[in-house]
């Protein structure tokens, strides 16, 4: 078999060319190019563009399409600090962003997209585009939407929202897996919103495909799928901080995780890291919620039973994935007078559990792990809970340290931790907790933010009496960066003495009367609220009986 001819191979490098240079001219035809150029804008329609119409006043420009058949692409580049789009059109188009820097100082969106269609939003390789409209004006966001936008293209894409959202979608966003950086870089409301549905058809929603999402700085919620929306997210990164009361993703129906990682900071009383009204579903991915403030919570499954919205919801499902919620406050009294504690997962209705990892950092003594109001399903999958009463943030410190530990009470190691919390202290300051992954020893970081030596104090806290415990280590703890003291197998002795004052059984410091009669209460199986037993077994013989008041009142008349 011989080889081609020089001139054959010839003919086929030019029918290649030719082919590509049709496809080039194909895809140059039917785009139309925005370019901003400082107090300016121009506007090229190619011949073959038909049904596109325009009006530029400095760099504010106006178009206009009127086809119901052929899908254009708009192109949008250059820069101005005093322009902006507006869109009106009756059939689906796409639009390019081949890297733009535009801000609308005059009033409104940066982007207006007045059509109810669907729209790809091309974030070209390579470019950087930023957006932010004025604080004035009548529209709802700096990037907005009629219709549903997807985006694609592995370029950035920065968004300010000086007067409400950042981004605004009537109807849904989806991010393609293509899809580059989405950078909120502040809203006076949400970062992202998407609305408006029906109660019978999910068609608005965001749905997370690939890509990252980062948003900060917002006053309003991170992520918000209104009216009946969903939010839907099955790989790619999110990334959500906000610092006041709001919720970092927040759904009128369904917030849904089957990939990708999520991480979520929200910070302020009645907060919340995830809402849906009807159920939250995790089944894949890695989530991690910080929430600190009052009364927060980390997962809500919220119940409506009235309203404009998703009725008789408050689910939370938990298939997969791993999840990880810390969450840190005390109760919250609202306006109404009604109060909220801080939960770390919150279940209106049902809670089910059958696979994945979750843990629960509960800190504070109004703290819960876990509330649920219907039925808890937890047959599968690893749950582990780490409560302490005490409240310390380990974002707030720049140095730590580590020691493995073990705990005594009274003389006898600990083995069963599920009710106990063990705090390291520098003065009054919470600055670690112990992590106990089993009965042989347990972690404990302490952190600071000074390099100099200090003592470090310990307490031991039980959550059956609500009584924390002076503890003593048995050697001098001196805090140093970076050090880790004793080993898994030669851990440091944390110990605590249990009994403390014999007959002060309601642990106020004193014995007197109040001790007799909850003693004698206690005997008759009355539900007492504060009963400490050690204190109550005088003698120590396992029970709590006639002879133990009786040497209570001696006490009392000594």
């Amino acid at each position: 078999m011989t080889s081609p001819t020089p001139l054959l191979h010839m003919k086929k490098i030019i029918v290649t060319l030719l082919i590509t240079l049709a496809c080039i001219s194909l895809h140059a035809q039917g785009t139309v190019k925005v370019i901003y150029n400082g107090n300016s804008a121009s506007v090229i329609v190619p011949d073959d563009v038909k049904g596109v119409t325009y009006t530029i006043s400095g760099a504010h420009v106006i178009l206009n399409s009127t086809t119901t058949t052929q899908e254009y692409t708009f192109s949008l580049s250059g820069a101005s600090d005093n322009g902006s789009l507006t869109f009106y059109g009756n059939y689906k188009f796409t639009m390019s962003f081949d890297g733009l820097l535009l801000t609308n100082a005059k009033g409104g969106a940066a982007i207006d997209v007045e059509c109810g269609k669907r729209i790809a939003v091309v974030l070209s390789d390579g470019t950087i585009n930023t957006l932010a409209d004025s604080p004035s004006g009548s529209q709802k966001a700096a990037l907005y939407f009629k219709g549903h936008p997807e985006f694609k293209g592995s370029g950035t894409l920065n968004v300010t929202g000086n007067l409400k959202h950042a981004i605004c979608a009537k109807e849904y966003i989806e991010l393609k897996k293509s899809t580059g950086a989405i950078n909120i870089l502040g809203a006076v409301s949400d970062g992202i919103h998407c609305g408006k549905g029906t109660p019978d058809w999910e068609n608005n929603y965001f749905l997370m495909e690939g890509g990252t999402v980062d948003i900060r700085q917002v006053q309003g919620d991170g992520i918000d799928a209104d009216d009946y929306g969903a939010i839907r997210i099955n790989d790619g990164a999110v990334s959500i901080t906000v610092e006041h009361t709001a919720t970092a993703l927040k759904a009128d129906s369904i917030v849904s995780i089957k990939g990708g990682v999520v991480n979520l900071s929200v910070a302020g009383d009645d907060s919340e890291g995830i809402r849906a009204r009807h159920t939250v579903d995790i089944s894949g991915g890695q989530t991690s919620i910080i929430v600190t403030g009052n009364g927060s919570t980390g997962i809500k499954g919220k119940r409506y039973t009235e309203g404009s919205t998703v009725l008789n919801g408050g689910y939370i499902n938990i298939n997969g994935g791993t999840t990880e919620v810390h969450v840190l406050g005390d109760a919250f009294e609202n306006e109404e007078g009604e109060s909220a504690l801080c939960t770390g997962i919150r279940a209106d209705a049902d809670l089910a559990m059958t696979d994945g990892d979750v843990e629960i950092l509960a800190m504070g003594q109004e703290t819960l792990p876990i509330l649920v109001t219907g039925n808890d399903y937890r047959q599968g999958g690893t749950l582990r809970i780490i409560r302490t009463p005490w409240h310390t943030n380990a974002f707030d410190y720049r140095y730590d340290m580590t020691l493995y530990v073990v705990v005594e009470a009274d003389g006898q190691l600990i083995d069963d931790y599920s009710s106990k919390a063990v705090g390291a202290f520098i003065g009054d300051e919470c600055v670690g907790y112990g992590v106990f992954e089993d009965n042989d020893y347990g972690i404990l970081r302490v952190r600071s933010n000074v390099t100099e030596p200090q003592e470090v104090a310990f307490k031991t806290y039980d959550y059956d009496i609500a009584f924390a415990f002076d503890a003593t280590a048995d050697r001098d703890i001196v805090f140093t960066p970076s050090a880790s003291i004793g080993t898994p197998s030669a851990p440091v002795v944390i110990g605590y003495t249990s009994r403390g004052l014999l007959g002060d059984v309601n642990l106020d410091g004193m014995v007197n009367i109040t001790d007799v009669t909850l003693m004698v209460e206690y005997i008759l199986n009355h539900s007492i609220d504060h009963f400490y037993f050690p204190n109550a077994d005088i003698d120590g013989s396992n029970t709590v009986n006639i002879t133990d008041v009786t040497r209570v009142i001696d006490i009392i008349l000594k």
